[in-house]
Formats: C-alpha cells, structure tokens, sequence
C-alpha cells in the first residue's frame, strides 16, 4: 500500500506543469561575465572586450557600458547566422569605436586573450543603427553597410581562410585569361548596397578591391542573396563558386532560414 502511494504521489509531481522562468536581461547577463585583467590591455579603440570560447562568452573588459550591451547583443546574432565549426578559432569579440571600419577580421593571430586564434570587431556605430539588434533570429538583410553584411564579410575572411577558398577563388578567376578590367570608381552599383547577381562584380567595393576583398565579397553574397543566379555571367560563376566550397551550401541554408515561419 505505502508503495501505491508513493507512486502516485510522484505521478503527480511529474506531471505538475513546469513554472514559467523569467528572461535574463542583457544587464544581468553582462554583470554575469567576469572580468579579466588581462584584456585592460587591449587597445583602447576597443569599447568592449569579450574572451569567447565556442558559443560563450567566458570574460569581458567593458570601457563603455553601452558598447558592453550592444557587443552582446551582437554576439547573440554572430552565433544564430554561424555555427560553431564556421567559426571556432574567433577566440575574441570586440566592439570598437570610430567610424572608420564598420568591421574588422585579424587574420594575422593576434588578439588579447592569450590563446591561438583571431579577433572580430565590430563597430559601435553600426550596431546602435541596428532597430532589432535584440532580435538574433530575425531575417538576414542583404545589403552593404548592414550589420548583417558587416558580419557575414569579416566572418567570411575567417572562413575563407581556414577552407582556403581565397587561393582557390584567385587560381579560378583571377589568373584566367581575358579577365575584365577593374575601374577604379564605379558609379553604376544599386544604390541601396543590394550586390549584382549578373554581370562581372558582385559589388563596387569588390571591382575596386582584388584579392581577398571580392573573394569576401563573394562569399557574402552567396550566403545572402535569397535567390542564386542562374545567368550565365561572369558573376553567377564566382557566387556558384562557393556552392563547392566546403560547408557553404549547409551554411546558407541556415541563414537563409532565419525567420521562417
């Protein structure tokens, strides 16, 4: 009998409905994330300062409390459009001031952490333009001078490099014959920052800037663009490049699934 109703009574406590828990605030979350002397020595254009390992931030040096949230909030839509393995070598985040760069990636190693990896930085002027920062599941905007843009390119730098698609990209298209010539102010670009998806560039900063800057640029607009060309241009060649590249087409998929009811 007294088994019965231990039973039972444990029958009940499984099936109680589980409480409600209350959403963490981006406050709470910063104050959460120790401190660490050793990133005061980063440079000073750097607001805010985050150790990350994988999907976490394990330390933090925040100069500008306001950077702090922004660089967090941040943070939340670098590891909703990539996963891990895309990015595990970014071992630092940072938010920096200026306007300047909108982004940057160190490919040389260097960074404040004191392990092997690189740094990411963003900068704190483009994150405060971004009306749904709070949102990291939000759909991607295709355009340059996005946020969204800004990540995918500097993050793209990383990953280009590690599948080394840039030395391929360059041994595909850049040592071939009869190549178009590049100018050095072209005009004729959307407006709106939108890439081309015909024709011979995808953007006008990848016309002016060759080598691993249009390898970027590329990479950016396949993994952006709703639709891939299916023209027989010049450009649709370079962003059907990327579907060869390892990991890409699982990439973009993700990405491309970001707010999808």
């Amino acid at each position: 009998m007294t088994g019965l109703v231990v039973i039972a009574a444990a029958t009940l406590t499984l099936s109680a409905p589980a409480q409600p828990t209350e959403p963490v605030s981006i406050d709470d979350r910063l104050s959460a994330i120790p401190d660490a002397p050793k990133l005061a020595d980063a440079p000073e254009r750097y607001l805010a300062v985050f150790e990350i390992d994988e999907d976490d931030v394990v330390a933090k040096h925040v100069r500008d409390e306001e950077a702090g949230r922004l660089g967090l909030m941040c943070w939340d839509r670098v590891t909703t459009l990539f996963p891990v393995w895309a990015r595990r070598r970014i071992v630092q985040f940072n938010v920096q001031e200026g306007t300047r760069w909108a982004g940057q990636f160190d490919g040389s190693g260097t960074n404040d952490v004191g392990r092997r990896g690189y740094r990411l930085s963003v900068a704190a002027y483009l994150l405060a333009q971004e009306d749904e920062l709070g949102d990291p599941d939000r759909p991607v905007d295709a355009r340059r001078g996005t946020l969204d843009w800004t990540l995918v390119h500097e993050i793209g730098h990383y990953y280009c490099l590690v599948t080394d698609a840039i030395e391929r990209f360059s041994r595909r298209f850049d040592a071939r014959p009869g190549m178009p010539e590049r100018r050095e102010a072209p005009d004729d670009y959307p407006q709106d920052g939108s890439p081309l998806i015909e024709g011979d560039f995808v953007t006008s900063y990848a016309e002016r800037t060759p080598g691993d800057e249009e390898v970027v640029e590329t990479f950016t607009t396949y993994l952006l663009v709703p639709e891939l060309p299916k023209n027989d241009s010049l450009v649709a060649e370079k962003i059907g490049f990327f579907g060869g590249v390892r990991g890409m087409p699982a990439l973009r998929k993700r990405i491309q699934g970001l707010g999808a009811e």
